[in-house]
């Protein structure tokens, strides 16, 4: 048997609903700007990071779009890679093992 919604969870859908609608057109709207900024190879090399690291792809879409800007040129594959690294490098945390003898 299905019950009828309440007026308080329609609202939360139709609220949820808008939020994915927003986001998504936030999400096309970066993706338009980076077609721009990014050669072909460049935007596809940063489209497998946004599926493999979110976070990641956010502050490299973020970098390149600075970079494109301040530049005035598109940004190629090698140069996009090297800002990968260089995200990486200030994001990873070392790991270390210590042994201790007893």
């Amino acid at each position: 048997m299905v019950l009828p919604k309440s007026a308080s969870e329609m609202n939360d859908e139709e609220e949820i609903r808008k939020k994915r609608q927003e986001t998504k057109r936030i999400q096309e709207q970066l993706k338009s700007a980076l077609r721009t900024a990014l050669t072909e190879d460049a935007y596809d090399r940063i489209m497998n990071v946004s599926v493999a690291n979110n976070d990641m792809y956010l502050m490299a879409a973020k970098n390149a779009l600075m970079l494109y800007k301040r530049m005035g040129r598109r940004i190629g594959d090698v140069e996009l890679l090297s800002l990968l690294r260089a995200i990486k490098g200030q994001t990873e945390k070392e790991t270390k093992i210590t042994f201790h003898k007893k």
